[in-house]
């Protein structure tokens, strides 16, 4: 297993200045992310760039994925906008997109009319930034896309509890 102290410091942040740039999600939020699609990073250069506590939260997700669901992980290029990314599939349909973050991670997870109105009974069992995320999501024709971002213990459970109304019998 690799940890991100293994690194020398100076090395570290030169290479994520070439790595990372920053990309603007909304208005107020700014996350850097890996946006070089020359360059197709490593385990070791993601749990570098994620840092110690996220990379623990990461791996937490990713085996709840492995258990919980039959989805293939893809580490894939996102484009400009969104950089690299793991983007989990099974047969075409896409259960959800982690992305990479300077010391955090989001996760996309989109939701069609039938897993809106199952998020809306649960409402109150999820963090307030999760509801914020889900309240100020765009209301596309067909359902809304969650881009939610964890720093914590606490999001970890909430990208979960998403993820389970996504495929309840998967995971």
């Amino acid at each position: 297993m690799f940890y991100p102290w293994h690194l020398h410091w100076v090395d570290f942040a030169a290479r994520v200045d070439i790595l990372f740039k920053e990309v603007e999600m909304s208005n107020t939020m700014k996350y850097q992310r890996m946006l070089d699609g020359n360059v197709k990073p490593t385990e070791r250069k993601i749990a570098a760039t994620l840092g110690i506590r996220a990379t623990k939260l990461w791996e937490e997700l990713r085996t709840f994925l492995k258990i919980n669901s039959d989805y293939t992980p893809e580490l894939t290029f996102y484009g400009r906008k969104y950089g690299w990314c793991y983007r989990y599939r099974r047969k075409g349909k896409t259960l959800c997109v982690l992305f990479p973050e300077l010391r955090a991670f989001s996760v996309l997870v989109v939701f069609g009319k039938k897993e809106i109105a199952q998020f809306n009974e649960e409402k109150s069992s999820f963090n307030k930034d999760t509801q914020s995320v889900f309240k100020n999501a765009y209301q596309y024709h067909d359902g809304k896309w969650l881009y939610k971002r964890v720093l914590n213990k606490s999001d970890l459970k909430d990208v979960e509890s998403l993820l389970r109304i996504k495929k309840p019998s998967k995971t």
